[in-house]
């Protein structure tokens, strides 16, 4: 349970909390990065032993700003692991709708096919409708552009 964040709604009995990143990510296939960009740290990661053809995504919203202009988060993650196949899954969802099964719309950016069909079935569900577009960048965008009229 989040308690912070979701008070009340507890994850499924095959998440489980680990401390410790090398021992939480080793042999995985699929990494997905759900954190505050601020907190977002790869040293560790770098050196990870991780599944054969190790796929990321991000739903993460927004932009860092670095002295050759903006940057998308999925950019800093690719770039961050090595040009990791990198996704984005982005909607305009709040935490607390998604955690309480209201129908939820969301479309996967994604770079090659085979990652979007991956990132779809595996996050597609009936309370929670996943699309795919073959477009990292502007769904990463859409996903910043939406992040800002929401405030």
């Amino acid at each position: 349970e989040n308690v912070k964040y979701l008070k009340g709604k507890t994850f499924t009995n095959n998440v489980v909390a680990d401390p410790d990143i090398m021992s939480a990510v080793k042999g995985a296939t699929l990494l997905i990065f759900v954190t505050p960009h601020q907190f977002l740290k790869f040293d560790a990661l770098q050196t990870a032993e991780l599944g054969p053809d190790c796929k990321a995504i991000s739903l993460i919203k927004g932009i860092e700003f670095e002295e050759g202009g903006p940057r998308l988060i999925s950019g800093i993650i690719k770039d961050s692991m090595g040009g990791m196949d990198t996704s984005v899954l982005m909607g305009a969802n709040v935490a607390n709708e998604v955690a309480a099964d209201e129908f939820c719309e969301s479309t996967v950016g994604f770079a090659t096919e085979g990652a979007g069909a991956v990132w779809q079935k595996l996050f597609d569900c009936p309370t929670f409708r996943v699309g795919k577009i073959k477009d990292v960048a502007g769904g990463g965008l859409c996903g910043a552009v939406e992040k800002g009229v929401a405030r």
